[in-house]
C-alpha cells in the first residue's frame, strides 16, 4: 500500500532530480565544449522529463487520496469517511 510518506518521497526524488536537469544544463552552457554540451542536454532532458513524471505520479497519487486510511490517520488528526461522529 502506497503511504503519504511515499509520496513525499516521490516529491523530493523528482526535486533532486530536477536540480541535477537544471545543474547540468547550466554547465551546458557555462563551459561550451561540443561533447559536453550533447552530454548535458541529453541527461538533463531525461532527469527532466523524469521529475515530471515522479511529479504527476505523486499528485495523481495525492488526489486518489491514498494513504489517508493508513494506522497513523487517528493520531493526526483524520477520522476517515467511515467514522461515525458522536456528539
Amino acid at each position: 500500500m502506497i503511504s503519504k510518506l511515499t509520496i513525499r518521497r516521490l516529491v523530493l526524488i523528482s526535486t533532486v532530480t530536477t536540480l541535477v536537469s537544471l545543474g547540468l544544463m547550466v554547465a551546458g552552457i557555462v563551459y561550451p565544449k561540443p561533447l559536453l554540451l550533447v552530454l548535458a542536454m541529453s541527461l538533463g532532458q531525461l532527469f527532466g522529463t523524469l521529475s515530471l513524471a515522479l511529479y504527476l505520479l505523486a499528485i495523481v497519487l495525492d488526489l486518489q487520496g491514498v494513504g489517508e486510511h493508513d494506522e497513523i490517520a487517528p493520531h493526526i488528526g483524520f477520522e476517515g469517511k467511515g467514522t461515525d461522529e458522536k456528539a
